[in-house]
């Protein structure tokens, strides 16, 4: 299809369940309205149904759901209503009432959404948006965490908690390789975390300063 009368981007820090509540949400309720909508999903395995540069430019409005960056820098000159991914679980029929009528703020060339607003931003809008970033950061960070500690699990649980330890009669080299491999990923934690923080407040300048300030 070329042209959608809306569309939405969703995403949640472990990109597991409410990104993708969220958007059966939004297109449970555009279906019984008889409106059109894509959304797409920035989940654990990357970016599903992505939006192109076609659609963005021809829909009517855009329903952000998520609390990670979703790149929305992507939406300029287009009216923007932004929520957290919860919102838009559970006020997905507003949202779209909310965007059908014309509500939310028109982002601005090179403008993010956490910067719409003119005026100073208020408390609940400013930790928002460390809350944004943060949660970008983590989502990035949790593979690394995750694949990390089952490559310790198993060494430690199949060949003693010092069968990496090449003086200790526990000792086994494949071991001490999956206990090599878990301690880099996990070393790998805190840098992959700041870079993301970074890029979130920054866009892709901010990338490499991250990374290199959590190293």
């Amino acid at each position: 299809m070329g042209k959608y009368q809306l569309i939405a981007a969703t995403g949640c820090p472990t990109g597991i369940a409410h990104t993708y509540m969220a958007q059966e949400a939004l297109e449970q309720v555009a279906r019984k309205k008889g409106i059109t909508i894509k959304v797409e999903t920035h989940g654990q395995i990357g970016i599903e149904n992505e939006l192109t540069a076609e659609e963005i430019k021809l829909a009517d409005a855009v329903i952000i759901a998520a609390d990670k960056d979703v790149h929305s820098e992507r939406f300029a000159g287009k009216r923007v209503i932004d929520v957290s991914v919860s919102t838009g679980i559970k006020d997905a029929q507003r949202l779209i009432d909310e965007a059908l009528a014309g509500k939310g703020t028109v982002l601005a060339d090179n403008e993010a959404v956490d910067t719409l607003e003119p005026e100073v931003m208020s408390g609940a809008n400013f930790g928002r948006s460390i809350y944004k970033n943060l949660m970008n950061g983590v989502s990035h960070m949790l593979p690394f965490v995750v694949a990390g500690g089952v490559l310790i699990a198993i060494s430690f649980a199949v060949w003693g908690i010092y069968s990496f330890d090449p003086d200790h009669a526990q000792y086994n080299a494949t071991a001490a390789m999956l206990k090599t491999v878990g301690d880099a990923a996990m070393g790998m934690m805190v840098p992959v975390l700041a870079a993301y923080i970074a890029e979130g407040i920054a866009k892709r300048p901010g990338l490499v300063v991250g990374f290199v300030g959590g190293v």
